[in-house]
């Protein structure tokens, strides 16, 4: 009993003595050296802490952040707002003794929730980065909250709307400026002009000062460069520069047809320089004439102004030859090579056609026997009733040359997949020339009737919806093994859960991310406390036999180690899976 009155008496002297700012018991006891923020109240433990009394430390620390406790008495700010640093205490979010270079706000931005801050992010400034408003971290809670602080320098107004840029801007989007109304000026913005930019009006940032009328802004757009006068208005509306209101038949030249679509200019050239053109239609058409002349100059005789190409001509009538089908689009100029008066095109399919004849000649001169004029594509020949081979599923849909190479009386197809699809055979003659016996017409890689359950390998989980190719890379389609290993290479696990990987002990077909491994029953090693949880490669990192890998906890943890070997390598002594920094003095060692 007196040896522990004396021990008590040494320790309160320890305590109260006080060696170059410390007292020896607080340099015994020391967790660590302070952060840099800090560092100047190493010597000074009493700064933060009072002896004996826990409760006293968030106090001390209000002493010196005078700014986060005025936070948290008026409930603004981070802090005010926070229930954990509300309520709580600081050391909970802010741990000391770690080291110099240990940040005390350990501030994630992915999840900081920005709206218990006075400013909450809306728009465009929730994804932002912290630094571009928090230049100058960690001084968060200083951060300005009027616009003008952080977009003041790239202000295109330079200042001449004052700086309550919301007034007229939002975080949405800093274009266009929604809250503005250019009524309010005495301008009313309608037409195009609503959609202009306002640069376009107000060049140089230029705000005061601006013409209103039509010609101070557009006088440069002017095609008439100034012969009709300055009034725009006269003619033209804000809708579209291009919409002009001017009425035409007042000169005794109606618009008609395409000439109500037509370009001032069209007729009256550049700027209008042309008052009185002529009113003929060889007068404006002459380039146009694709007759060249040869066809007189009565261009009305066979067009009218409602479109160039829409003729009144009667080719039934005149010639007697009826325009049907596509020869009722064609133009003019595809069979009348040369003019009417001059020579006569062919009446026959063959005269005009011989060059788009597909089969050259093989199938005779007698086009009309198959085909008609609705298409030169659509055919009437009956392939079903007039051959031997019935044209069922793709073969219906296939070209005649794609199987009649050289015409169809010259070349007799036989019935047999392999005649025509040889060069198809992915399998390259492996499988025989059988195809009808996997494969059907209706489609090369549909319906392909081959039951991979009576194999030796049944296809489950993720196999059965994979493509043939996907394992039968070279479509060999033989036998490539059952085991996992045999298609699936090790690039997650790269050996350390073993060579080869046994990947059927965690993995199944159903989902290979769908795994389950009993560590606690499957190895020596039960996984408790902080171990749970732990991705594999956090212990196996090494390629080789994972049960061999060592259960010593110096071996994961040497680096981790804070006492660097000075209390040996039997960790358990006095730490425990639950946590690292529970610390149960005199544990019993593992058998």
């Amino acid at each position: 009993m007196k040896a522990w009155r004396s021990l008590l008496w040494l320790l309160a002297l320890l305590v109260a003595t006080p060696v170059l700012g410390q007292s020896i018991m607080e340099r015994l006891v020391t967790p660590g050296p302070l952060s840099n923020a800090h560092a100047k109240l190493e010597s000074n433990c009493a700064a933060c802490h009072s002896s004996f009394k826990k409760e006293a430390q968030n106090g001390k620390c209000a002493s010196c952040h005078k700014g986060i406790a005025g936070d948290i008495a008026s409930g603004t700010h981070f802090h005010g707002r926070f229930g954990p640093a509300r309520g709580g205490t600081c050391k909970s979010c802010h741990s000391e003794h770690k080291g110099r270079n240990v940040r005390l706000a350990n501030l994630n931005a992915a999840t900081f929730n920005h709206g218990l801050s006075d400013f909450p992010l809306t728009g465009k400034h929730a994804r932002l980065a912290c630094t571009s408003c928090h230049r100058q971290a960690p001084h968060y809670r200083g951060a300005p909250h009027d616009c003008a602080s952080c977009h003041g320098a790239k202000d295109p107004h330079r200042g001449q709307f004052g700086r309550n840029c919301a007034s007229c801007h939002t975080t949405a989007g800093w274009k266009p400026a929604t809250g503005f109304d250019h009524a309010r000026t005495g301008f009313t913005l309608v037409g195009a002009h609503r959609s202009a930019t306002c640069a376009a009006c107000h060049t140089g940032g230029r705000f005061k000062g601006i013409g209103r009328t039509c010609v101070s802004c557009h006088a440069r757009d002017d095609a008439h460069r100034g012969s009709r006068g300055t009034n725009c208005a006269s003619c033209h509306t804000s809708t579209t520069w291009k919409s002009a209101t001017f009425d035409h038949s007042s000169t005794g030249f109606s618009l008609i047809g395409g000439h109500a679509q037509a370009a001032c200019a069209g007729c009256h050239g550049p700027g209008n320089a042309n008052k009185h053109p002529g009113r003929t239609c060889i007068g404006c058409h002459a380039r146009d004439d694709t007759h060249k002349g040869k066809n007189g100059t009565d261009c009305a005789s066979c067009h009218n102004p409602r479109g160039w190409k829409q003729t009144s001509f009667d080719h039934e009538k005149m010639t007697g030859f009826a325009l049907r089908g596509p020869h009722r689009t064609a133009a003019c100029a595809a069979c009348h090579v040369q003019p009417p008066k001059v020579a006569k095109p062919p009446v026959t399919c063959f005269g005009c056609h011989a060059k788009d004849d597909s089969h050259k000649g093989a199938n005779g001169m007698d086009c009309a026997r198959c085909h008609t004029v609705t298409t030169w594509k659509s055919s009437n020949f009956n392939h079903n009733t007039m051959t031997d081979f019935p044209l069922a599923g793709a073969h219906a849909k296939a070209k005649c040359e794609d199987c009649h190479m050289q015409g169809a009386p010259k070349a007799q197809i036989s019935a047999q997949c392999g005649t025509c699809h040889a060069k198809d055979d992915v399998h390259a003659k492996r499988l025989g020339q059988d195809c009808a016996r996997c494969h059907a017409s209706t489609g090369w890689k549909a319906n392909i009737r081959f039951d991979h359950d009576l194999t030796k390998f049944p296809l489950l989980g993720k196999h059965s919806a994979l493509q043939c190719a996907s394992c039968h890379v070279d479509r060999s389609f033989a036998a490539k093994g059952t085991a996992c290993q045999d298609c699936h290479t090790d690039k997650h696990h790269a050996g350390t859960l073993g060579t080869p990987a046994k990947c059927r002990s965690c993995h199944n077909s159903t989902d290979w991310k769908s795994w389950s491994f009993d560590h606690d029953r499957a190895t020596r090693f039960a996984l408790t406390g902080k171990h749970q949880g732990l991705v594999c490669s956090a212990c196996h990192s090494r390629p080789g036999d994972p049960a061999k890998v060592s259960t010593k906890c110096i071996d994961c943890h040497r680096r981790t180690d804070p006492h660097r070997g000075g209390f040996g390598e039997d960790c358990e002594r006095c730490h425990v899976t639950s946590s690292f920094n529970q610390i149960i003095m005199g544990a019993q060692r593992k058998p």
